[in-house]
């Protein structure tokens, strides 16, 4: 579970949902159901992402300065 890590048609989406749950409770006369609504409320809030975690590659893109200041010598050259 990750925070801020969603897009924002997903928040978009789950505005929609959190105010679907209201309604439901609040026109059905059930108003527990619409109690519901708050851990969607927070999950919209903060961005919640469900999805597992994956972890980052253990070799990176950048190149180091000595390396990459000799590969713009040799261009330059």
């Amino acid at each position: 579970m990750r925070f801020y890590a969603i897009t924002f048609d997903k928040v978009v989406i789950r505005f929609y949902l959190m105010m679907g749950v209201v309604l439901l409770g609040m026109f059905s006369g059930y108003y527990a159901i619409a109690l519901l609504a708050l851990p969607i409320f927070l999950s919209a809030i903060l961005g919640v992402s469900f999805r597992a975690e994956t972890t980052a590659a253990t070799e990176s893109k950048v190149l180091p300065m000595a390396a990459a200041r000799e590969s713009s010598l040799e261009k330059a050259a």
